[in-house]
């Protein structure tokens, strides 16, 4: 499988959609996008577009793997776990 789609079937995840969801969001018949997938076939430019749209991601991310705003880095997210940790250790000792 291309990772084209392997990163959208990510995405549904990540977002809980299903393909039947995303054939509808963009306007295609779930047919049509299940033969995508299946045949390993890249939609053209418009379709891409509008799937990235639907998954509130970019076309860029989708094809490349990379996004400015998609990243890897979880540093924020530590970073805020580790400051709700100590705001709650901080209210044991109050």
């Amino acid at each position: 499988m291309l990772p084209f789609w392997i990163r959208v079937k990510d995405r549904l995840d990540y977002l809980d959609f299903s393909q039947k969801e995303l054939a509808v969001k963009i306007q295609e018949s779930y047919n049509t996008l299940q033969s995508w997938i299946n045949r390993d076939r890249l939609p053209n430019a418009e379709q891409s577009v509008r799937i990235a749209d639907a998954l509130r991601t970019s076309v860029e991310f989708l094809v490349t793997g990379k996004n400015a705003h998609i990243k890897n880095d979880h540093s924020k997210t530590i970073k805020l776990l580790e400051q709700a940790l100590q705001e709650l250790e901080g209210m044991d000792g109050a």
